[in-house]
């Protein structure tokens, strides 16, 4: 790892976000790529047990292969104090939720528009309401393995660059999401549609609500993320500003609230893999 773990947590709790050429070594890279099966995101092949409960099933599965995939995984995430950065990060004890990889093939669609995790899609919907309720409550109050917040490792098993599958991060932007959050929850704005960035732009803008932001975000932070995020009001709105452009074996480590989007894979197909880790009380 080229950059120490204290400056690791400091950017991801200032910005949001970092990035780091080289995290995998050539053998490690080569191990994984030998292993693992290039599955669609989301679907059961694509993810790897992490706790008891999950090695158990997999053990009356006699999916050996599978757990010994995961173990080699851990190893590598122990080995580079993933949990640690999560923790100097969250400012707390946390745990590892999630492993998976998975493949995009070559396609010329974005692959994530702009937008953040949490937020709420739509207002009006019922639905969409309640699970962000749910999910802010499980962030904010109750840290629980529900939380919509984690700390992302993202590491890429080929190359990416700004007109093929990088990812890119909107920095401070964590912040702004994770007060728009908590304004939400205790009804000192109304909830409204703030998942997409053009919504939540919007909601920024408002001098009412940049006051509120005030009282937890330095004001040039605020600004910062109203100039950064200026191109969304644009025909075509899009930026390859915050892309990182990566060879395989280099990751993007970010706070989840942060806004994100992802490139399209339009040269080549993208292979990625990714630890999430969750805050705990």
């Amino acid at each position: 790892m080229e950059v120490s773990i204290d400056k690791i947590s400091e950017e991801i709790k200032e910005k949001g976000v970092v990035s780091i050429n080289n995290l995998l070594n050539k053998k490690e890279l080569e191990d994984i790529l030998y292993f693992i099966k290039k599955p669609q995101k989301g679907s059961s092949q694509s993810y790897y047990p992490t706790n008891f409960r999950q090695y158990l099933t997999k053990f009356l599965k006699l999916d050996f292969k599978k757990i010994n995939n995961s173990l080699y995984l851990k190893r590598i995430a122990n080995k580079l104090n993933f949990k640690k950065i999560s923790e100097i990060s969250f400012g707390s004890k946390a745990e590892l939720q999630m492993i998976d990889c998975y493949h995009n093939k070559q396609s010329s669609r974005q692959i994530l528009s702009w937008h953040n995790d949490i937020g709420i899609y739509d207002n009006q919907n019922p639905k969409a309401l309640k699970n962000f309720y749910e999910a802010a409550d499980a962030t904010f109050t109750k840290n629980s393995s529900s939380s919509a917040r984690g700390i992302k490792f993202f590491i890429y098993l080929t190359d990416v660059k700004s007109d093929n599958g990088s990812l890119a991060v909107i920095p401070y932007s964590a912040k702004i999401v994770k007060c728009i959050c908590k304004l939400i929850l205790s009804k000192k704005i109304d909830p409204v549609s703030f998942w997409s960035l053009k919504n939540l732009r919007d909601l920024v803008a408002q001098k009412s609500v940049q006051s509120l932001l005030s009282d937890q975000i330095q004001e040039e932070k605020i600004l910062k993320f109203l100039q950064y995020t200026k191109f969304i009001e644009n025909d075509t709105p899009d930026t390859s500003e915050f892309d990182f452009n990566l060879k395989k074996g280099g990751a993007v480590i970010f706070d989840e609230l942060s806004v994100h989007r992802g490139s399209a894979p339009s040269k080549t197909d993208r292979i990625v893999l990714r630890f999430i880790y969750k805050k705990i009380k």
